[in-house]
């Protein structure tokens, strides 16, 4: 993202933010409610025009493709509600994730279905449940095992801790851990500043639409007033 001003109904809620995630590099941003994380999020993967600025996805301008098009270009987004068909089975969620961009081969589903599930391990022997009867913790691994079936070069989390419980949400982020060794980029907005981080090659502290703070995610954790202000410690 490259000054990026925007928001809604032509009142800016991001001013002029830019951030660059590199290749296979986690990158958490955390901030207090209110800070236009989620904006951050909508700009990112096309649910939202920015006023201005520049969004690329590796050397492509993809400021004026919808999230349609940034997916087809390998950007998968799980958002942080309805992120399930919760009327359809697990493997047809899968399904669905792996035929949503084009040229995909019928015959490669298979392995595709059996390296994600090697991900998830717990939701393996859940393939012919339906999704709205899982769990919330889940369900979410459910949606992002769908984003993960196209094999894109880029995944979006918005908030992938919100609603677990703290033991589910160490679970998730042991998985997110996987993922990223597995060598996908991760953009990751996360409301729990230490798991967050935690996970993170590198942190943004986002305050009022603007970039406070951009450092690698271990500094983040050891700042003082980042524990005082955002992580409950003295």
């Amino acid at each position: 993202m490259r000054d990026v001003v925007a928001g809604y109904g032509g009142q800016p809620i991001l001013h002029g933010v830019s951030l660059a995630v590199g290749t296979g590099e986690t990158l958490v941003v955390v901030g207090p409610n209110g800070s236009g994380k989620s904006t951050l999020m909508k700009t990112a993967v096309g649910l939202l025009s920015p006023f201005s600025g520049h969004i690329l996805l590796g050397d492509a301008d993809v400021t004026g493709l919808g999230a349609p098009g940034r997916a087809a270009r390998g950007l998968a987004y799980v958002p942080q509600e309805a992120n399930v068909f919760r009327n359809m089975t697990v493997l047809e969620n899968l399904t669905v994730g792996y035929e949503f961009t084009a040229d995909r081969a019928r015959a490669a589903f298979a392995d595709r279905l059996d390296a994600v599930l090697d991900l998830f391990p717990e939701i393996r022997a859940r393939l012919r449940h339906m999704a709205g009867h899982l769990s919330g913790g889940q369900r979410q691994m459910v949606a992002m095992a769908a984003a993960l079936m196209p094999q894109p070069s880029v995944l979006a989390l918005d908030e992938p801790s919100a609603g677990l419980s703290p033991r589910n949400a160490e679970s998730l982020f042991a998985i997110i851990g996987r993922i990223a060794a597995s060598g996908v980029t991760l953009l990751i907005i996360e409301q729990n500043t230490r798991l967050g981080l935690g996970a993170a090659d590198r942190g943004i502290v986002l305050v009022s639409g603007r970039i406070r703070l951009d450092a690698p995610a271990a500094d983040l954790l050891a700042n003082p007033d980042i524990r005082h202000l955002y992580l409950g410690g003295a």
